[in-house]
């Protein structure tokens, strides 16, 4: 596995990362198999879908990377935000279902943060409970204010022109949802960082390794 820098964090991550919504619903053996397989392959970057009830992959990063937690990065993706009031506790028990240190390495949002809600996550980076923060998005304008108002990390459905310029415009860190086919081509442009992909055995975590190494 080789690794890029994300943007101007202080992370190296994998030039392929794991998506782990496919891993919802399995068995736990088969979706911790899975899972450990990736992280044995050299994965370090995870895309994890936030569950705030039931039915999410948290607990199961938290019990099957025991001993590797530092080493990842974790992007947990958001599908809403709270309040101000209560933004926090959101974002701090997130945290707390990936490791018992109970951080965020980076939350990931649809939306720009609203000024109280920035000054939240400020708080958050400050102490560490949230390392950094990001946007999801295929539009150029809308992570240009992502980015202006903190976020240091992009994922996106696409590496478009529009969307690599406004992220390496602010040196923000670009993450490329994708699959095996799509991986050699992304990865062959310098300004993504990694492409993320879905996979739910040991053979499908070995073909994004070898489609890394194509690339």
């Amino acid at each position: 596995m080789r690794y890029r820098r994300l943007g101007r964090t202080e992370w190296m991550v994998s030039e392929v990362g794991l998506a782990l919504r496919a891993l919802e619903g399995l068995d736990e053996a088969v979706a911790g198999a899975a899972l450990g397989a990736a992280i044995a392959s050299g994965v370090t970057l995870l895309l994890v879908d936030v569950r705030e009830h039931e039915g999410g992959v948290e607990p199961l990063v938290g019990r099957v990377t025991t001993g590797e937690r530092p080493r990842l990065v974790v992007v947990s993706r958001f599908e809403r935000m709270a309040e101000p009031s209560t933004f926090a506790a959101q974002l701090q028990a997130a945290g707390h279902r990936l490791s018992k240190d109970g951080y965020v390495d980076v939350a990931l949002f649809a939306q720009v943060p609203d000024a109280a809600q920035c000054a939240v996550l400020d708080t958050l980076v400050e102490s560490r409970a949230v390392r950094a923060w990001g946007i999801e998005t295929a539009d150029a304008a809308l992570a240009t204010r992502a980015f202006k108002a903190g976020a240091r990390v992009l994922v996106a459905p696409g590496a478009t022109e529009p969307l690599l310029a406004a992220a390496a415009a602010e040196g923000a860190g670009v993450i490329v949802e994708g699959d095996p086919d799509s991986i050699g081509g992304a990865l062959a442009d310098a300004r993504v960082t990694s492409v993320v992909a879905e996979a739910v055995g040991a053979g499908d975590v070995e073909m994004l390794a070898r489609a890394a190494l194509r690339g």
